[in-house]
């Protein structure tokens, strides 16, 4: 395999070169050659050398005029950061060999595909010792020892990673290695854990990557109440046991963000996802900006609403009960699956904000599809009710929505059902993008100094309290001007002091 590094690498790694000394060797190393054996494009770069590299990375960082700093004084690792034309940062990080030299850092590393180097001094010859090209080639992930995913047990999750970000299959052997080190992950940081995880959500085919995970043990640690799943067998109208349903789930919310927010793709099967996309690519632009949000940096909107979608009824399990019709029921697993979605989004080391965000995804999942059985659209006023609780998650409600009806119906789906779940999400989105200021949060006619100047209101709750109801009444569309709403105000006081109704 011929390397071809682009034109601006060529400039970066000359800038490096001139900062080395004449007798010191630097390599590239890892995903960066790998990638550019593969065509792709490359921003992280990381390189290894025999001796401390601090003072090459800050002559580095000096050429450059970019930052510097130290990642691991024990481990002699540093990092430059590099500002890229797009405005985004790569870093470049500057690694002291582990071992006594290069073949022993290659041979710690985790798989083949990524214990490759090249001399920065001779950059068309690949050093490949354990035939990581070889394997590129046959699309394998092989270990490069047998003890490569003990010595690290978040290798299983980037081995899942990197099987489907390349399209890799397992080398023969490996799923059992994996098995054996992910009961390991108790001594691996939830941190390092959380970030390969997130890699595979955020990447292709997320929920083959949760299959995978579930099978080589991945959630005994991670989420544990997720293996409970596995215990509900299909129950109407769901045609699919749990686990599977959730897993369906994660992939048709997936499938769904995709062909909406890429409107020009072709999509032909199934019949369900077209219609959908014919529908709903009025927002392209906004879905598209909406799933790469960050509510912490790192990680994307889409992959949380992805982890919502694999927590949605974690609830479940321990709300089954037998009904008097002699079916089995889950009421509240709603209430509760939020509560455990906040607990394992904070077992992995979410935010305060990630982790709100997710609970309310999972609280108010199933709050369209009365909108949906009934028929009809929403009112304004269930509109205001529904992004009251959900706020900015109602968005991404209003696609799980979709993709929770289609995995659970698949073969049985009608079209008239499918077609009133899409209005209602049209709806709900239509609202958030193009209504808000009318229907979620409108201005209101009056403000607290109104209600105290007109009313002889005193500051306190009461006002508070007039404001909410005159907020929800605008947004409704019951209130459409500034006399209407005095005469609201009006109207409430006096049915107040009536004492026939609350404030």
């Amino acid at each position: 395999m011929k390397l071809n590094f682009s034109s601006e690498t060529l400039v970066l790694l000359e800038v490096i070169q001139q900062a080395m000394r004449a007798d010191q060797e630097l390599y590239l190393v890892g995903g960066a050659v790998r990638d550019v054996l593969l065509g792709k494009e490359i921003h992280d770069l990381d390189f290894v050398m025999g001796s401390d590299p601090t003072p090459l990375a800050k002559r580095v960082a000096q050429r450059l005029k970019v930052g510097f700093f130290v990642l691991d004084d024990d481990r002699h690792t540093t990092r430059v950061l590099k500002h890229n034309p797009d405005g985004k940062v790569s870093p470049l990080d500057f690694v002291q060999f582990t071992g006594d030299g290069l073949s022993a850092d290659l041979y710690h590393r985790d798989f083949t595909i990524n214990a490759m180097a090249v001399n920065l001094r001779d950059l068309s010859t690949v050093i490949d010792p354990f035939n990581g090209q070889v394997d590129l080639k046959k699309k394998l992930l092989q270990p490069c020892s047998q003890t490569a995913l003990l010595d690290d047990p978040v290798r299983v999750l980037r081995g899942i990673r990197l099987a489907h970000q390349f399209d890799l299959d397992y080398g023969v052997g490996l799923e059992a290695l994996m098995l054996e080190a992910a009961l390991n992950l108790p001594r691996t940081a939830f941190e390092r854990q959380r970030d390969e995880f997130f890699r595979i959500l955020e990447g292709p085919e997320p929920a083959l990557g949760m299959s995978d995970c579930r099978r080589v043990g991945i959630f005994q640690t991670m989420i544990p109440s997720i293996m409970d799943l596995a215990s509900i067998p299909a129950l109407p109208p769901h045609t699919l046991p749990l686990f599977d349903h959730t897993l369906r789930v994660v992939d048709y919310l997936d499938r769904l963000i995709t062909v909406i927010s890429q409107c020009d793709a072709v999509i032909e099967e199934p019949w369900w996802l077209r219609v959908a996309q014919s529908e709903l690519s009025v927002f392209s632009a906004q879905v598209d900006a909406y799933i790469h949000e960050e509510l912490t940096v790192g990680r994307s909107k889409k992959g949380l609403a992805l982890l919502g979608a694999l927590l949605h009824d974690i609830g479940k399990p321990s709300t089954m009960k037998q009904g008097e019709d002699q079916r089995l029921h889950f009421y509240g697993h709603d209430r509760l699956g939020a509560k455990m979605a906040w607990e394992a989004a904070k077992r992995i080391q979410l935010s305060n904000v990630e982790s709100e965000w997710i609970k309310t995804l999972v609280r108010y999942h199933m709050r369209l599809l009365p909108m949906i059985n009934r028929g009809g659209l929403p009112t304004r006023h269930e509109v205001y009710q529904f992004y009251k609780h959900a706020g900015d998650a109602g968005v991404a409600i209003a696609l799980h929505a979709l993709a929770d009806i289609a995995a659970t119906y698949e073969h049985t789906l009608t079209l008239d059902k499918w077609q009133r779940a899409v209005q209602v999400s049209k709806v709900m989105l239509s609202a958030w993008w193009k209504h808000k200021d009318e229907v979620i949060s409108p201005h209101l006619f009056l403000n607290g100094d109104d209600l105290q100047a007109i009313f002889s209101l005193t500051p306190g709750r009461k006002i508070g309290h007039l404001l909410k109801k005159l907020e929800e009444a605008q947004a409704s569309g019951h209130i459409n001007s500034r006399a209407e709403a005095e005469a609201f105000i009006r109207d409430r006081l006096s049915h107040h002091k009536k004492g026939e109704h609350e404030l």
